[in-house]
C-alpha cells in the first residue's frame, strides 16, 4: 500500500511542480526556479524551504482565484489557504542558487479522492445519534497480490483507500470523521501530515459509550496499525493542540477487510483450505492480522523439487511465522515459531507446494514473497519428478508440456539421473507427436503413452513418432553420462497432427502380382542353396568351425592382427583404418580369432558374457573383444584399474566412444553379439585389470576376471 501512495505521490507532484530548465528570469536578478498549477476546490498549502544557511531573494509567489500573494524569506516560505477553482505558484531565487538548494513539501486538493465538504462535526457523535457525520469507506483492495498492478492503473485504483484533505481554521475548529468497517478488520494510517500543528485522535463509539483510543501528533511515525474496535465503530478526529491559524492537513488511511482475505473471497484462515497453491512468481503478497483473530493467516505457494527457495519477508508488528513444505510424501515442518523468514530453503524432490501461517497477539501485517535461483525443468517449477508418477500422486502440480513449436530445456546435475514430464494431450483422437532434440546432449528421450488412472506404460518410443490418446502422458529423459556430471539439455516436442483413424476398405490384389513373388521367391533361394554349398562340410558332415576358418579366415586374421598392432602414436596410422579393422573383426568366427591371435593376455568366462584381452606389439594399447550370451546386456561400461592402486586411465578409444577417467560407456551390447575395441592406457600401472557392468534382465550384473596383466612386461616385449 505505502509503494503505491508513494507512486501516487510522485505522479502528482509532477504533475503540478514543474521545473523549469533552463531558468527563467522573474525580474532582475531573480530566477525562477519552480512553477505549478493546480484546479480544483479545497484547502491547499505550500511549503519551500532553503537547504543553505540562506538563500537571498528566496520568494514564493502564489495566484489563487485570481488573487496574487507575494512571501519572502532567506529560509522558509509557506502558503496556505482555500482554493475555490485554481492555484498556481512559482518560486525565485537569487543568482547562485538553483532547484538541488531547495526542499518542497505540499497538500493540495488534487492529492486526494476527498476533500472536506465543509465544516465537519467537531465532537464523535454520542452512541445511538449519529446521523450527522462524515463518513469515509477506507477499504483497501490490497490483499495477497491483488495490489500488484501497473502504474497507470495505480492513478484509477484510488479506491484501495482514502486519502483525506481538509483544514482547520483556528484552534477551536476539530474535524471528526467515520471510518466503517467491521470485526476482524484492520485499520492502516498510512501517512498524517499537516501544514501546521495538528493532532490525530482515534475514538471508538460504541451502542452505549465511546472512548478516545489515543493521539498522534502530525510529526509522529507512520504508518500506525490499528484493530477496529470490536462491536464499535472508528473515529478519526483532527484537533489543533495550540492557536497556530489555518492548518490543513492531510490523512491516508486503509481499512483491510477481513472478509475479503482470501483468493476467492472470506477470511484467511491459520492453515490453507482455499483451494490450490498460488503461483510462483516475481510478486509479493500481503496481508494483515488482527489482534483478535487467534487463528491468524496462511499463504500457500507453488514451490518445486530440489530448489533453493529465497524467502523476501517483512512484518510490522509481533509475528510468529511459521514454515510447512507441501510434499507427495506429507508435510515437512521447516520452522515451527519464528520472527523472521530464513534466508534459504532448499526442497526436497517431491515438494510441489510451501506454506506459511503467521499468528500475532497484535494488529499487524506482513508481506511474503518467494524468488530462486534454481533451474527449472521444461514447464515445472524446480526438478521434475525423478519418477513417473503413480495412482496416489498429484498429477495437478505436473505443469504438463503442450505439444507445439517451443524449446524447452532442464538440467540433470550430480546424482539426478531422470527427469520425468507430463505431457498433455487435448485432440479427441489423440495426437501424433515426436522429440527433437535441440541441444545434442549425452540424453536418453523416451515418450510413454500411459493408461489413464493405473499410469501403466502401454506403449515407448525413444522420441521418435508416436501417437497418444487424450489424456497425461509422460516423456521421461535419462542420462547417459557419468552419475557426477551434470548436463543440460533442450528439446522440442512437435505435434505432427490429430491421430485421424483411417477407415477406407481394404481389397486383396495380391493375386495381381503371383507371377513376381514365384520368380523372386526363385531369386532369393540362389544364394542361399551357395551358400549351403560353401558349409556343407559343416552342416553335412560335422566339420569344426576351425577348420573351416583354417581355409577362409586365417590369412584375413593375419592382416588384421598386422593393422592393430601398429604403434597409436604413429602418424600415420589411420582411424578409419583401425575402425574398419575392428568392424571386420565383429563379423569374423569367435573360434577363428581365438585359434589364429593365440591366448589373450586376459580371458574371462562366463554364461552371460566373455571377454578377451589381447596386448598390441610395441604400444600402450589392448584390443578387447567382447562376446555376448542370450540377453542383452544395457548400460555398459567397462573399466580399467590397477589392483595396485596405480593410475590407469584413458586416453583414446577406438571406435569412437564415450569415455572419462578410465571408464568406457558401450552403451547396449545385444544378445550373441561381438564388439571389439582398441584402448590405450594412459599413466604407469605395473598390473592392469578391468571390470564390465551392466544390467542384464534389469539386474545390475558385473564381470570381473580373477586374474589381472603384468602390463609393464607386456609393454618392454
Amino acid at each position: 500500500m505505502s509503494r503505491a501512495r508513494a507512486a501516487i505521490i510522485s505522479l502528482v507532484l509532477a504533475s503540478t511542480l514543474a521545473l523549469v530548465s533552463p531558468a527563467s528570469i522573474a525580474e532582475e536578478g531573480e530566477i525562477t526556479i519552480v512553477e505549478g498549477h493546480v484546479d480544483g476546490h479545497g484547502p491547499a498549502w505550500l511549503e519551500f524551504e532553503c537547504l543553505q544557511v540562506s538563500c537571498t531573494e528566496l520568494e514564493l509567489v502564489v495566484r489563487v482565484d485570481g488573487a496574487e500573494y507575494v512571501i519572502s524569506d532567506t529560509h522558509l516560505v509557506q502558503w496556505s489557504g482555500i482554493v475555490d477553482s485554481n492555484l498556481s505558484w512559482r518560486v525565485n531565487v537569487g543568482e547562485g542558487f538553483d532547484i538541488d538548494d531547495i526542499v518542497h513539501d505540499s497538500i493540495l486538493p488534487d492529492d486526494a479522492n476527498l476533500v472536506e465538504p465543509g465544516d465537519l462535526p467537531e465532537t464523535v457523535p454520542v452512541p445511538g445519534n449519529q446521523a450527522v457525520d462524515f463518513e469515509i469507506d477506507a477499504t483497501s483492495i490490497c490483499q495477497l497480490d491483488r495490489c500488484e498492478i501497473d502504474i497507470q492503473s495505480e492513478i484509477q485504483e484510488l479506491a484501495e483507500g482514502a486519502v483525506i484533505v481538509g483544514s482547520l481554521e483556528n484552534q477551536e475548529d476539530k474535524d471528526s470523521i467515520r471510518i466503517p468497517g467491521g470485526n476482524g478488520d484492520v485499520v492502516v494510517i498510512e501517512d498524517f501530515r499537516a501544514g501546521g500543528v495538528a493532532d490525530l485522535e482515534i475514538w471508538e463509539s460504541g451502542t452505549s459509550s465511546k472512548s478516545l483510543l489515543g493521539t498522534y501528533p502530525s510529526e509522529g511515525s507512520f504508518p500506525m496499525i490499528l484493530d477496529y474496535p470490536m462491536n464499535s465503530t472508528l473515529w478519526l478526529r483532527i484537533v489543533h493542540p495550540n492557536d497556530s491559524g489555518l492548518t490543513t492537513y492531510k490523512i491516508d488511511v486503509s481499512r483491510f477487510d477481513n472478509s475479503l482475505e482470501a483468493p476467492d473471497g472470506g477470511e484467511l484462515e491459520g492453515e490453507w483450505n482455499h483451494g490450490e497453491h498460488l503461483e510462483f512468481r516475481s510478486v509479493t503478497y500481503t496481508g494483515h492480522v488482527s489482534g483478535f483473530d487467534t487463528d491468524g493467516d496462511s499463504l500457500l505457494l507453488q514451490a518445486g523439487g530440489k530448489m533453493e527457495i529465497n524467502p523476501d519477508c517483512a512484518f510490522i508488528g509481533e509475528v510468529s511465522v511459521a514454515i510447512h513444505l507441501i510434499a507427495s510424501s506429507g508435510e515437512i515442518a521447516i520452522q515451527e515459531q519464528g520472527a523472521t523468514c530464513p534466508d534459504e530453503i532448499v526442497t526436497p524432490a517431491d515438494v510441489f507446494s510451501i506454506e506459511f501461517r503467521i499468528t500475532s497477539n497484535g494488529p499487524s501485517s506482513w508481506t511474503i514473497g518467494i524468488s530462486s535461483d534454481s533451474n527449472n525443468d521444461g514447464n515445472m517449477i524446480g526438478d521434475a519428478p525423478d519418477y513417473l508418477w503413480s495412482d496416489g500422486s498429484p498429477i495437478g502440480y505436473y505443469d504438463p508440456i503442450i505439444p507445439g513449436p517451443g524449446v524447452l530445456s532442464g538440467t540433470l546435475g550430480p546424482g539426478d539421473n531422470v527427469d520425468v514430464h507430463a505431457i498433455k494431450i487435448e485432440d479427441a483422437n489423440g495426437s501424433r507427436v515426436y522429440i527433437r532434440d535441440e541441444g545434442a546432449s549425452p540424453v536418453n528421450f523416451q515418450i510413454q503413452s500411459l493408461e489413464q488412472g493405473s499410469w501403466i506404460i502401454l506403449n515407448s518410443t525413444n522420441g521418435s513418432m508416436i501417437s497418444l490418446p487424450i489424456g497425461t502422458h509422460a516423456l521421461r529423459i535419462e542420462k547417459l553420462a557419468s552419475s557426477d556430471a551434470e548436463v543440460e539439455y533442450r528439446f522440442t516436442l512437435f505435434y505432427a497432427g490429430e491421430d485421424v483413424p483411417d477407415d477406407a476398405q481394404l481389397s486383396d490384389l495380391s493375386y495381381l502380382f503371383r507371377d513376381l513373388y514365384l520368380f523372386l521367391g526363385a531369386l532369393m533361394v540362389v544364394p542361399l542353396i551357395i551358400v549351403i554349398w560353401w558349409e556343407r562340410k559343416r552342416l553335412f558332415y560335422g566339420s569344426r568351425g576351425s577348420e573351416i576358418i583354417e581355409i577362409h579366415e586365417r590369412r584375413r586374421l593375419r592382416r588384421l592382427r598386422e593393422r592393430l598392432s601398429k604403434d597409436a602414436s604413429e602418424s600415420e596410422m589411420n582411424e578409419q583404418v583401425v575402425e574398419s579393422a575392428l568392424h571386420q573383426l565383429g563379423d569374423s568366427p569367435w573360434a577363428g580369432i581365438i585359434s589364429e591371435w593365440g591366448d589373450p593376455v586376459i580371458r574371462h568366462m562366463t554364461e552371460q558374457i566373455e571377454v578377451c584381452a589381447w596386448g598390441v606389439d610395441k604400444g600402450d594399447s589392448l584390443i578387447l573383444g567382447i562376446r555376448v550370451g542370450a540377453e542383452d546386456w544395457k548400460l555398459a561400461a567397462i573399466r580399467f584399474h590397477s589392483p595396485e592402486g596405480a593410475v590407469a586411465g584413458i586416453s583414446e578409444v577406438s571406435p569412437k566412444r564415450l569415455f572419462g577417467g578410465d571408464e568406457v560407456f558401450l552403451d547396449t551390447l545385444e544378445s550373441e553379439s561381438k564388439t571389439f575395441i582398441r584402448v590405450k592406457i594412459d599413466g604407469n600401472p605395473s598390473v592392469l585389470s578391468f571390470q564390465l557392468s551392466g544390467l542384464v534382465g534389469g539386474e545390475p550384473v558385473a564381470a570381473t576376471p580373477r586374474s589381472a596383466v603384468d602390463w609393464k612386461s607386456l609393454e618392454e616385449e
